[in-house]
């Protein structure tokens, strides 16, 4: 007896039904999926824009360098 499960057919759940009740029945090979490396661009790229960006106004501070409120001495 197969059961509807929302996103397979009943020939997929009877194929692993089959699998997992019989031990000879022939396996399909399982290939891992391929390691996420959205995060660690992501974060490498994010580090990169940030020291471009303090460069940027590092330059921009020797061009035209802005006023500084600092404490007033006597």
């Amino acid at each position: 007896m197969t059961y509807f499960i929302a996103g397979n057919t009943a020939v997929e759940n009877a194929r692993s039904l089959a699998q997992s009740a019989l031990p000879n029945a022939p396996q399909e090979p399982y290939f891992e999926p391929a390691p996420r490396r959205a995060y660690a661009v992501r974060a490498r790229l994010s580090t990169i824009l940030r020291v471009a960006a303090a460069h940027e106004l590092k330059l921009a501070d020797r061009i035209a360098p802005t006023p500084r409120c600092e404490p007033y001495s006597s």
